[in-house]
């Protein structure tokens, strides 16, 4: 293999964002930053008495818990597959609607 020597030579990438992943800030968006948080944690917290309350029961995940711990808690795979099943045909809606 032959280095060609008039190839121009690699420029180094400067990164826009911290290694985690977050964008770096100036002091302006650090102080609107907090405001833009807390605006979206109330509006999440506030989806689910949007949509008429909440799915999670506390007393049927900690009745589970227990069962896995006790070596109760019986997975029967054709209950899953049909709870699957029956989620892509009510996603995909009765035949000849696009």
């Amino acid at each position: 293999m032959k280095i060609d020597p008039t190839a121009p030579s690699a420029t180094p990438l400067h990164r826009t964002s911290t290694p985690g992943g977050l964008a770096s800030s100036t002091a302006a968006d650090a102080v609107q930053r907090p405001k833009e948080v807390a605006q979206a944690s109330a509006l999440v917290h506030a989806m689910p008495a949007a949509v008429g309350g909440s799915d999670f029961d506390a007393a049927r995940v900690a009745a589970i818990r227990e069962d896995i711990r006790a070596g109760r808690y019986e997975i029967r795979p054709e209950r899953i597959a049909d709870g699957l099943l029956a989620s892509v045909r009510e996603l995909l809606g009765p035949k000849g609607e696009a």
